[in-house]
This record gives structure tokens, C-alpha cells and sequence, in this order.
């Protein structure tokens, strides 16, 4: 493994649908650059200093693991790629569109037809089945139902869940609801995959089996990017990336 030394218009363009890269690894699908990310309470003067003049390339076809104590800015660096949340300062680039000043309206429309979530607790719709819960994003996209729903149904049985797509998820097993989860994440064939402890709720076992799902789609050339505390999970990753307070301190590419 070779060990990398760290750096430290709101109109929205056009979106198309990207093609799964097959080709050699070298190209940017996401970068910051001397990012910073400050919280302040109202009424207080102490700030909170999450992410401390960061600069990182991402690159299209990796699978990379962002790790770290509690603390350490990798949750708040996660939500800023996802575009859950703005950097104080720096830039963000995604697919080659600078999307850090962008507004409300923008930054929901790259979550959606951009970037793809896998989270640790699941965060399925509860009171809908599985096809209708990977359907959901296909609406807001202003997909027809019948194409909405082949394309769910393809995904629902790439994962092994033909057979449960009519079950809602407190019908499911942790394993399965997020076989479903990241079933939901690739609807909208995002050009990254960003995903929050993906085997944190889950047991070794069905931990494994999820994990084997992130390798196939890395084998395909998706890019991932993952928050873990666990050095096994991390280990299957191209890269390592960890932080502490803010800064990153290491970066490790096999």
C-alpha cells in the first residue's frame, strides 16, 4: 500500500445520466478544496472547528473508507459530499460542477440525480413496501410509474429481494432492509455511492454478506465512499483516509 501525504453560480447545469466508468482509474469524480466547516452556537462566542482546511481528489471507481475517532469531522465531511450540508468555506466539486454555493433547491436536485445513500440505521420509509420505497426517488425525478417501477423491480432482485418486494421493512431482517437500502441508493445510478456505517446495526455475518454487495459495485467501477470505525470494513477499500480533529492525518491507497 502506498501512503499518500495529505494537502491541506447557483444555476444548476443540465444533468445526464453518467455512464458507469470501465476505464482506468485516474479520473476526479469529486474533490474539496481547502475546505472548512465551523459551527457556532446562537448567542455563543465558542466555535466548533469540524473540518480544518481539507483537500482531497476522489477518484471515479474507488471505494474509499473515510475513518476516525468520534469527533473527528468524518461524519461532517460524509454530510458535505452528500450535500446534506455547506462548507463554511472551500469548494466542492462533483462530476466537474462546483455545488458548495449552491442553494437549497440545488443542492436537493444533486442529491437526487447525483449521489446515492446507504445509512446505518436504514432510514426506509415504514409505511411503504420495498419496491415502493425504491420508487420513491424515481417520483420526485418525474419518472412514469411503469418505468419506475421496472426499474425497482430490477434492482430489488439484483440484491435477492424478489421474493420480500411486497413487505414492508419492519417485515425484514436487518440484512435484508439494507440489501433494500442500497438497492434505493443505486435507483438513480449515481455517480458516488455514500455510505454511513453501512454494517454498523448489523452481525458479522450479515455484515459480510453486505459488504460482498460494495465490492461487486466497486468491481463495476461505482464509486464509494464510506464512514467506518471498523478496520476490516476499511481494509476492503482502495483507500484509507483518516481524520482527527478536522484535519486529515493519513491517507493510505493500495
Amino acid at each position: 500500500m502506498t501512503k499518500i501525504e495529505s494537502s491541506a453560480s447557483n444555476s444548476l447545469p443540465a444533468i445526464t445520466t453518467p455512464a458507469i466508468p470501465n476505464q482506468s482509474k485516474t479520473s476526479v469524480i469529486a474533490s474539496v478544496r481547502d475546505l472548512v466547516k465551523t459551527y457556532r452556537k446562537p448567542g455563543a462566542s465558542v466555535a466548533v472547528h469540524a473540518i480544518r482546511s481539507v483537500s482531497i481528489d476522489f477518484i471515479e471507481g474507488q471505494s474509499v473508507a473515510i475513518c476516525g475517532a468520534s469527533g473527528s469531522g468524518k461524519s461532517t465531511m460524509l454530510n458535505i459530499l452528500g450535500c446534506l450540508d455547506r462548507p463554511t468555506q472551500g469548494e466542492y466539486f462533483l462530476s466537474g460542477t462546483d455545488v458548495s454555493e449552491f442553494d437549497d433547491d440545488g443542492l436537493s436536485q444533486i442529491r437526487g440525480e447525483r449521489i446515492g445513500f446507504v445509512f446505518q440505521s436504514f432510514n426506509l420509509i415504514q409505511q411503504l413496501t420495498v419496491l415502493e420505497n425504491l420508487e420513491v426517488p424515481l417520483f420526485y425525478q418525474g419518472v412514469s410509474p411503469s418505468e419506475r417501477k421496472e426499474q425497482a423491480e430490477k434492482l430489488i432482485e439484483r440484491v435477492g429481494l424478489a421474493d420480500r418486494a411486497d413487505h414492508r421493512p419492519m417485515e425484514l431482517s436487518g440484512g435484508q432492509q439494507q440489501r433494500a437500502a442500497i438497492a434505493r441508493a443505486l435507483i438513480n445510478n449515481p455517480v458516488i455511492i455514500l455510505a454511513d456505517e453501512p454494517t454498523g446495526n448489523l452481525d458479522t455475518t450479515t455484515g459480510d454478506m453486505i459488504l460482498e454487495i460494495f465490492d461487486e459495485l466497486r468491481a463495476e467501477g461505482r464509486t464509494v465512499i464510506m464512514v467506518t470505525h471498523e478496520p476490516d470494513v476499511a481494509e476492503r477499500c482502495d483507500r484509507i483516509i483518516t481524520m482527527r480533529d478536522g484535519k486529515v492525518i493519513e491517507d493510505i491507497r493500495s
